[in-house]
């Protein structure tokens, strides 16, 4: 079994979390992008007053507007030996 490693680094610090998926792991980079979109705007006043309602075009113009303060990234990760199983949310 393979987990999508999300690493969201910020200027306080990281926040890590894993998906069974990159479908949720994008989800959740929409969810940061859409949380802080203003602060995308004050930097790249081009972006829509808005964010966009795709996850991953909120996604992706997000972070390309951060770029060099906030970014994100995803390791695939084996995990092996898990006697549960894993709920997707």
């Amino acid at each position: 079994m393979e987990v999508l490693v999300f690493l969201y680094g910020h200027r306080h610090g990281h926040d890590i979390s894993v998906y069974v998926s990159e479908e949720l792991a994008v989800a959740e980079g929409a969810r940061i992008a859409r949380q802080w979109w203003s602060q995308a705007r004050d930097r790249d006043a081009s972006l829509p007053g808005r964010p966009p309602e795709e996850d991953l075009k909120a996604f992706e113009l997000y972070f390309e507007a951060m770029r060099g303060f906030e970014y994100c990234e995803m390791f695939v990760c084996p995990v092996e030996g898990v006697g549960a199983t894993l709920v997707e949310r």
